[in-house]
Protein backbone atom coordinates (compact mmCIF):
# COMPACT_ATOMS: atom_id res chain seq x y z
CA UNK A 1 0.00 0.00 0.00
CA UNK A 2 1.45 3.38 -1.06
CA UNK A 3 1.88 5.99 1.63
CA UNK A 4 0.30 9.41 1.17
CA UNK A 5 3.14 11.90 0.48
CA UNK A 6 3.78 14.25 3.40
CA UNK A 7 4.93 17.81 2.58
CA UNK A 8 7.66 19.69 4.43
CA UNK A 9 6.25 22.31 6.80
CA UNK A 10 7.65 25.81 6.25
CA UNK A 11 7.44 28.94 8.40
CA UNK A 12 8.46 31.99 6.38
CA UNK A 13 9.99 35.21 7.72
CA UNK A 14 9.40 38.29 5.57
CA UNK A 15 6.64 39.32 3.19
CA UNK A 16 8.46 42.08 1.38
CA UNK A 17 9.10 42.27 -2.35
CA UNK A 18 11.06 39.02 -2.61
CA UNK A 19 9.10 37.44 0.21
CA UNK A 20 5.87 37.79 -1.74
CA UNK A 21 7.37 36.18 -4.82
CA UNK A 22 8.64 33.29 -2.72
CA UNK A 23 5.28 32.90 -0.96
CA UNK A 24 3.27 32.70 -4.17
CA UNK A 25 5.49 29.93 -5.52
CA UNK A 26 5.70 28.12 -2.19
CA UNK A 27 1.92 27.97 -1.90
CA UNK A 28 1.68 26.28 -5.29
CA UNK A 29 4.40 23.74 -4.48
CA UNK A 30 2.80 20.42 -3.59
CA UNK A 31 5.65 19.13 -1.41
CA UNK A 32 5.84 22.29 0.72
CA UNK A 33 3.25 23.43 3.25
CA UNK A 34 3.35 27.08 4.29
CA UNK A 35 2.02 27.13 7.85
CA UNK A 36 2.48 30.85 8.54
CA UNK A 37 4.50 34.01 7.95
CA UNK A 38 6.31 36.24 10.44
CA UNK A 39 6.46 39.92 9.44
CA UNK A 40 6.57 43.04 11.63
CA UNK A 41 4.73 45.25 9.13
CA UNK A 42 1.73 46.67 11.08
CA UNK A 43 -0.31 46.79 7.87
CA UNK A 44 -0.52 42.99 7.97
CA UNK A 45 -1.99 42.83 11.48
CA UNK A 46 -5.08 40.60 11.56
CA UNK A 47 -4.76 39.68 7.89
CA UNK A 48 -4.05 36.37 6.23
CA UNK A 49 -1.43 35.73 3.57
CA UNK A 50 -4.20 35.12 1.05
CA UNK A 51 -5.72 38.55 1.79
CA UNK A 52 -2.40 40.37 1.40
CA UNK A 53 -1.53 38.60 -1.84
CA UNK A 54 -5.11 38.74 -3.18
CA UNK A 55 -4.76 35.00 -3.66
CA UNK A 56 -7.35 32.58 -4.94
CA UNK A 57 -6.26 29.94 -2.44
CA UNK A 58 -9.11 28.76 -0.24
CA UNK A 59 -6.84 28.31 2.76
CA UNK A 60 -6.21 31.03 5.37
CA UNK A 61 -2.55 31.30 6.37
CA UNK A 62 -1.85 33.54 9.36
CA UNK A 63 0.65 36.39 9.48
CA UNK A 64 2.34 36.83 12.87
CA UNK A 65 4.24 39.87 14.14
CA UNK A 66 6.89 37.73 15.87
CA UNK A 67 8.15 34.19 16.19
CA UNK A 68 6.88 34.20 19.77
CA UNK A 69 3.30 34.90 18.66
CA UNK A 70 3.62 32.25 15.93
CA UNK A 71 4.74 29.65 18.46
CA UNK A 72 1.88 30.61 20.77
CA UNK A 73 -0.64 29.70 18.06
CA UNK A 74 1.17 27.00 16.10
CA UNK A 75 2.90 25.16 18.92
CA UNK A 76 6.45 24.74 20.18
CA UNK A 77 7.85 23.07 17.02
CA UNK A 78 5.60 24.39 14.27
CA UNK A 79 7.64 23.64 11.15
CA UNK A 80 10.45 21.55 9.75
CA UNK A 81 12.27 24.61 8.46
CA UNK A 82 12.23 28.41 8.67
CA UNK A 83 12.69 30.35 5.45
CA UNK A 84 14.18 33.78 6.21
CA UNK A 85 13.60 36.26 3.39
CA UNK A 86 14.29 39.57 5.05
CA UNK A 87 17.71 41.26 5.16
CA UNK A 88 21.15 41.00 3.52
CA UNK A 89 23.17 41.51 6.71
CA UNK A 90 23.91 38.45 8.83
CA UNK A 91 24.13 40.64 11.95
CA UNK A 92 20.49 41.60 11.40
CA UNK A 93 19.11 38.06 11.16
CA UNK A 94 21.45 36.10 13.47
CA UNK A 95 19.11 36.29 16.46
CA UNK A 96 16.20 35.07 14.34
CA UNK A 97 18.31 32.11 13.20
CA UNK A 98 19.20 31.12 16.76
CA UNK A 99 15.55 31.52 17.84
CA UNK A 100 14.53 29.16 15.04
CA UNK A 101 17.06 26.57 16.25
CA UNK A 102 15.55 26.74 19.73
CA UNK A 103 12.09 26.24 18.21
CA UNK A 104 13.30 23.05 16.52
CA UNK A 105 13.57 24.37 12.96
CA UNK A 106 16.30 24.18 10.36
CA UNK A 107 16.94 27.46 8.52
CA UNK A 108 17.41 28.45 4.88
CA UNK A 109 17.85 32.11 4.01
CA UNK A 110 18.51 34.38 1.04
CA UNK A 111 20.74 36.59 3.22
CA UNK A 112 23.74 37.21 0.96
CA UNK A 113 26.26 37.46 3.81
CA UNK A 114 25.16 34.04 5.08
CA UNK A 115 26.16 32.40 1.77
CA UNK A 116 29.82 32.35 2.92
CA UNK A 117 30.03 34.16 6.28
CA UNK A 118 33.34 32.90 7.69
CA UNK A 119 35.56 35.82 6.64
CA UNK A 120 33.19 38.75 7.15
CA UNK A 121 31.71 37.32 10.36
CA UNK A 122 34.15 34.77 11.82
CA UNK A 123 32.96 34.84 15.43
CA UNK A 124 29.28 34.93 14.51
CA UNK A 125 29.82 32.02 12.11
CA UNK A 126 31.40 29.94 14.86
CA UNK A 127 28.56 30.77 17.24
CA UNK A 128 25.87 29.87 14.71
CA UNK A 129 27.63 26.62 13.85
CA UNK A 130 27.91 25.76 17.55
CA UNK A 131 24.26 26.58 18.21
CA UNK A 132 23.12 24.62 15.17
CA UNK A 133 24.98 21.54 16.34
CA UNK A 134 23.78 21.97 19.91
CA UNK A 135 20.16 21.88 18.73
CA UNK A 136 20.75 19.33 15.96
CA UNK A 137 19.78 21.82 13.25
CA UNK A 138 21.15 23.07 9.93
CA UNK A 139 21.45 26.57 8.45
CA UNK A 140 22.23 27.60 4.87
CA UNK A 141 22.35 30.87 2.94
CA UNK A 142 21.61 30.59 -0.76
CA UNK A 143 20.02 32.20 -3.81
CA UNK A 144 20.70 32.52 -7.49
CA UNK A 145 23.65 34.82 -6.86
CA UNK A 146 25.38 34.27 -4.48
CA UNK A 147 24.48 30.62 -4.19
CA UNK A 148 24.69 29.34 -7.75
CA UNK A 149 25.58 31.33 -10.87
CA UNK A 150 28.78 32.96 -9.66
CA UNK A 151 30.07 30.28 -7.29
CA UNK A 152 28.60 26.77 -7.43
CA UNK A 153 28.30 26.78 -11.22
CA UNK A 154 31.99 27.64 -11.86
CA UNK A 155 33.03 25.24 -9.09
CA UNK A 156 31.15 22.39 -10.80
CA UNK A 157 32.36 23.38 -14.28
CA UNK A 158 35.97 23.13 -13.07
CA UNK A 159 35.60 19.36 -12.55
CA UNK A 160 36.77 18.32 -16.07
CA UNK A 161 39.76 20.69 -15.95
CA UNK A 162 43.18 19.16 -15.38
CA UNK A 163 44.42 22.65 -14.61
CA UNK A 164 42.65 25.87 -13.64
CA UNK A 165 44.51 29.12 -14.27
CA UNK A 166 41.81 31.79 -14.03
CA UNK A 167 38.04 31.99 -13.66
CA UNK A 168 35.87 34.80 -14.99
CA UNK A 169 32.12 34.91 -14.41
CA UNK A 170 29.97 37.55 -16.09
CA UNK A 171 26.31 38.22 -15.36
CA UNK A 172 24.71 40.76 -17.69
CA UNK A 173 21.05 41.66 -17.45
CA UNK A 174 18.57 44.21 -18.74
CA UNK A 175 17.40 45.89 -15.55
CA UNK A 176 14.33 47.38 -17.26
CA UNK A 177 12.85 43.86 -17.19
CA UNK A 178 13.27 43.63 -13.43
CA UNK A 179 11.09 44.87 -10.57
CA UNK A 180 11.12 48.62 -9.91
CA UNK A 181 12.80 48.24 -6.50
CA UNK A 182 15.79 46.63 -8.20
CA UNK A 183 15.99 49.39 -10.82
CA UNK A 184 16.06 52.02 -8.09
CA UNK A 185 18.65 50.01 -6.16
CA UNK A 186 21.11 50.31 -9.07
CA UNK A 187 20.60 54.06 -9.52
CA UNK A 188 18.33 54.19 -12.57
CA UNK A 189 17.50 57.81 -13.42
CA UNK A 190 20.13 59.40 -11.17
CA UNK A 191 22.59 62.02 -12.28
CA UNK A 192 26.23 60.86 -12.22
CA UNK A 193 26.86 63.22 -9.27
CA UNK A 194 23.94 61.82 -7.28
CA UNK A 195 25.09 58.29 -8.08
CA UNK A 196 28.56 59.07 -6.75
CA UNK A 197 27.04 60.50 -3.57
CA UNK A 198 24.81 57.44 -3.14
CA UNK A 199 27.87 55.18 -3.44
CA UNK A 200 29.81 57.16 -0.83
CA UNK A 201 26.83 57.15 1.55
CA UNK A 202 26.21 53.44 1.04
CA UNK A 203 22.65 53.77 -0.27
CA UNK A 204 23.88 52.10 -3.46
CA UNK A 205 26.18 49.17 -2.76
CA UNK A 206 26.40 47.36 -6.05
CA UNK A 207 25.81 43.64 -6.06
CA UNK A 208 25.94 42.21 -2.53
CA UNK A 209 27.71 38.84 -2.37
CA UNK A 210 30.60 39.08 -4.83
CA UNK A 211 33.15 38.68 -2.05
CA UNK A 212 31.25 35.73 -0.58
CA UNK A 213 31.15 34.00 -3.98
CA UNK A 214 34.88 34.44 -4.54
CA UNK A 215 35.66 33.16 -1.05
CA UNK A 216 33.51 30.09 -1.70
CA UNK A 217 35.30 29.38 -4.99
CA UNK A 218 38.67 29.83 -3.28
CA UNK A 219 37.70 27.46 -0.48
CA UNK A 220 36.29 24.81 -2.82
CA UNK A 221 39.22 24.81 -5.27
CA UNK A 222 42.00 25.64 -2.79
CA UNK A 223 43.23 28.51 -4.94
CA UNK A 224 45.15 30.11 -2.03
CA UNK A 225 44.14 33.65 -2.96
CA UNK A 226 46.11 36.43 -1.29
CA UNK A 227 43.29 38.97 -1.38
CA UNK A 228 39.66 39.40 -2.33
CA UNK A 229 38.37 42.88 -3.14
CA UNK A 230 35.08 44.31 -4.30
CA UNK A 231 35.69 47.33 -6.51
CA UNK A 232 33.44 50.41 -6.21
CA UNK A 233 30.40 50.15 -8.52
CA UNK A 234 30.62 52.18 -11.70
CA UNK A 235 27.61 53.91 -13.27
CA UNK A 236 26.43 53.02 -16.75
CA UNK A 237 25.51 56.25 -18.52
CA UNK A 238 22.72 56.56 -21.07
CA UNK A 239 24.04 57.41 -24.54
CA UNK A 240 20.51 58.42 -25.52
CA UNK A 241 17.23 58.93 -23.72
CA UNK A 242 15.49 55.75 -22.52
CA UNK A 243 12.13 55.16 -20.86
CA UNK A 244 11.98 52.75 -17.92
CA UNK A 245 9.23 51.90 -15.43
CA UNK A 246 10.92 54.04 -12.75
CA UNK A 247 12.11 57.05 -14.77
CA UNK A 248 12.41 58.62 -18.18
CA UNK A 249 16.19 58.65 -18.20
CA UNK A 250 17.82 61.51 -20.07
CA UNK A 251 21.02 61.21 -22.07
CA UNK A 252 24.01 61.48 -19.73
CA UNK A 253 22.12 60.09 -16.72
CA UNK A 254 22.51 56.72 -15.02
CA UNK A 255 20.73 53.62 -16.38
CA UNK A 256 22.42 51.06 -14.11
CA UNK A 257 25.80 49.93 -12.90
CA UNK A 258 28.79 47.63 -13.23
CA UNK A 259 30.13 45.87 -10.16
CA UNK A 260 33.30 43.78 -10.02
CA UNK A 261 34.91 41.51 -7.48
CA UNK A 262 38.45 40.19 -7.85
CA UNK A 263 40.42 37.43 -6.13
CA UNK A 264 44.19 37.79 -6.53
CA UNK A 265 47.22 35.58 -5.98
CA UNK A 266 50.75 36.96 -6.25
CA UNK A 267 49.51 39.99 -8.18
CA UNK A 268 47.46 37.99 -10.70
CA UNK A 269 43.68 38.24 -11.03
CA UNK A 270 42.70 34.60 -10.59
CA UNK A 271 38.94 34.99 -10.05
CA UNK A 272 36.97 37.86 -11.55
CA UNK A 273 33.23 38.30 -11.09
CA UNK A 274 31.49 40.95 -13.18
CA UNK A 275 27.90 41.98 -12.51
CA UNK A 276 26.46 44.28 -15.19
CA UNK A 277 22.88 45.51 -14.85
CA UNK A 278 21.38 48.40 -16.78
CA UNK A 279 18.37 49.30 -18.87
CA UNK A 280 18.65 48.06 -22.44
CA UNK A 281 21.60 45.74 -21.80
CA UNK A 282 21.98 43.41 -24.77
CA UNK A 283 22.63 40.59 -25.06
CA UNK A 284 21.60 39.20 -21.66
CA UNK A 285 23.62 36.22 -20.47
CA UNK A 286 25.36 34.41 -17.64
CA UNK A 287 28.80 33.18 -18.61
CA UNK A 288 31.58 31.20 -16.96
CA UNK A 289 35.01 31.19 -18.60
CA UNK A 290 37.68 28.94 -17.11
CA UNK A 291 41.15 29.40 -18.56
CA UNK A 292 43.08 26.20 -18.07
CA UNK A 293 43.27 22.79 -19.63
CA UNK A 294 40.88 22.13 -21.15
CA UNK A 295 39.46 25.64 -21.44
CA UNK A 296 35.75 25.79 -20.64
CA UNK A 297 33.31 28.50 -21.69
CA UNK A 298 29.69 28.05 -20.69
CA UNK A 299 27.12 30.71 -21.57
CA UNK A 300 23.44 30.69 -20.58
CA UNK A 301 21.86 32.72 -23.36
CA UNK A 302 19.25 35.14 -22.05
CA UNK A 303 20.54 34.62 -18.52
CA UNK A 304 18.63 33.23 -15.56
CA UNK A 305 15.89 35.58 -14.37
CA UNK A 306 17.11 36.59 -10.93
CA UNK A 307 13.89 36.60 -8.90
CA UNK A 308 12.61 33.31 -10.31
CA UNK A 309 16.05 31.74 -9.98
CA UNK A 310 16.37 32.84 -6.35
CA UNK A 311 12.96 31.38 -5.51
CA UNK A 312 13.92 28.13 -7.22
CA UNK A 313 17.18 27.86 -5.30
CA UNK A 314 15.58 28.62 -1.92
CA UNK A 315 12.70 26.17 -2.32
CA UNK A 316 14.76 23.42 -3.95
CA UNK A 317 17.31 23.46 -1.14
CA UNK A 318 14.71 22.92 1.59
CA UNK A 319 14.67 19.08 1.44
CA UNK A 320 18.48 18.97 1.16
CA UNK A 321 18.94 21.24 4.19
CA UNK A 322 16.50 19.18 6.25
CA UNK A 323 18.37 15.97 5.39
CA UNK A 324 21.82 17.50 6.04
CA UNK A 325 23.77 16.95 9.28
CA UNK A 326 23.66 19.72 11.92
CA UNK A 327 25.76 22.83 11.48
CA UNK A 328 26.33 25.98 9.44
CA UNK A 329 26.91 25.09 5.79
CA UNK A 330 27.48 26.77 2.44
CA UNK A 331 26.32 25.57 -0.96
CA UNK A 332 29.66 23.88 -1.64
CA UNK A 333 29.23 21.67 1.45
CA UNK A 334 25.87 20.11 0.55
CA UNK A 335 24.92 17.61 -2.17
CA UNK A 336 24.64 18.88 -5.74
CA UNK A 337 21.71 21.33 -5.95
CA UNK A 338 18.80 20.12 -8.04
CA UNK A 339 15.08 20.48 -8.53
CA UNK A 340 13.36 18.87 -5.54
CA UNK A 341 9.67 19.38 -6.29
CA UNK A 342 9.19 15.59 -6.07
CA UNK A 343 10.95 15.24 -2.70
CA UNK A 344 8.71 14.57 0.32
CA UNK A 345 9.14 14.11 4.05
CA UNK A 346 10.54 10.70 4.89
CA UNK A 347 8.21 10.04 7.85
Amino acid sequence: MNKIPVPFKVLQFGLGTMGRIITKTLMDRGNLDLIGIVDVNPEYAGKSVEEVLVSGHKTSTSIFDSLESALHVLGDQPADIALIATLSSLDDIASSISDCFEAGMDVVSLCEELSYPYIRHPELSRNLDRLAKKHGKTVLGTGINPGFLMDILPICLSAPCQRVDTIRVTRRLDSSRRRTSFQKKIGTGMSPADFKTAISEGSITGHVGLVESIRMIDDALNLELDSVVELPPEPVIASTGIITSVADVKKGYVIGLKSNGVGRRQGTDVVTLSFIAHAGAEPEFDEVCIEGYPKIVQRIEGGVQGDHGTVGMILNMIPLVIEAPPGLFTMKDLPCPRNTQSFWRSD
